[in-house]
């Protein structure tokens, strides 16, 4: 009998499902350290609580959306399986935005970069429009102006700058994802302020081109907002490296799900949620 994917109020449940790790594929790096610290976590818990996100890929497989550090972790200990929440990417639901790096000291991040590369430019509007038509990868702003990367058009070349300006500061100095490259209104929230670095948007359609480029945009640069987000599912690892094909771990989660259902242990919240210790 089909299980039921509501809940008694009409609310649909997230589209949660068990599949093989070779299908699943990442679009932006992990931070190594987090996959360390999870790892350690997965290990000692032995459940999977939060489920990254992906999406279908049109030549089949799926991206991490959200959870690079989660599925990572479970590659490093050989989790042969992953449970993903799936979404339908191209909704408007579904948001994609970008957050900038704030370093709290300079680190020398421009002098570290090749000149010749490097362009001022008059203000942060020029960097914005400059940023919008692809002209630049990446720009700088700080206390003694306003710079930036050109990348090239294609995508590949622009995320080679990017890894390069990224590399130069990162595991070197704490790293602070901000919404914003106001310098003054920042500076209020930090103190201190000594370069924000500026990402531009991109597009859902370069997210998926990604999963199939080696080099991968760095951790912390893409912010999808995703609503009816699945969390605490608190998946047994058995589940996922136990024997069994992906249809039998899918029709025991589904099992699961409906224990849970009858137990009145699943709960939706409308109202936005502030988590102060994650």
């Amino acid at each position: 009998m089909e299980r039921s994917q509501r809940l008694p109020s009409g609310q649909v449940l997230p589209t949660l499902r068990i599949l093989e790790a070779r299908d699943v594929r990442l679009h932006e790096d992990a931070d190594p350290h987090r996959v360390t610290a999870l790892a350690v976590r997965l290990q000692q818990e032995d459940v999977l609580r939060n489920p990254p996100i992906g999406a279908p890929l049109p030549g089949g497989g799926f991206v991490i959306l959200d959870g690079a550090n989660r599925t990572t972790a479970l590659r490093s200990i050989g989790v042969p399986f992953h449970l993903l929440q799936i979404v339908e990417y191209e909704t408007p639901e579904i948001r994609l935005d970008v957050w900038h790096h704030l370093l709290r000291e300079d680190e020398a991040v421009l002098g570290s970069l090749p000149q010749e590369q490097v362009v001022t430019l008059s203000d942060r509007v020029e960097l914005e429009q400059r940023l919008g038509d692809g002209a630049l990868a990446c720009g700088l702003v700080t206390e003694a102006g306003v710079f930036g990367l050109p990348g090239g058009r294609d995508l590949a070349a622009r995320i080679g700058t990017l890894r390069r300006v990224v590399a130069s500061y990162a595991g070197r100095t704490p790293i602070y994802r901000v919404p914003t490259a106001d310098l003054e209104g920042l500076r209020a929230d930090f103190d201190r302020v000594g370069v924000i670095v500026v990402f531009p948007h991109f597009s859902k359609a370069e997210i998926l081109k990604l999963a199939d480029l080696q080099e991968k945009l760095p951790a912390g640069i893409t912010r999808h907002v995703i609503p009816n987000r699945a969390l605490r599912v608190n998946l047994p690892l058995d589940v996922l490296r136990g024997p069994g094909t992906a249809a039998e771990k899918n029709a025991a989660l589904a099992d699961l799900i409906h224990a849970r259902l009858l137990a009145h242990r699943i709960r939706a919240y409308p109202e936005a949620t502030v988590v102060f210790d994650d």
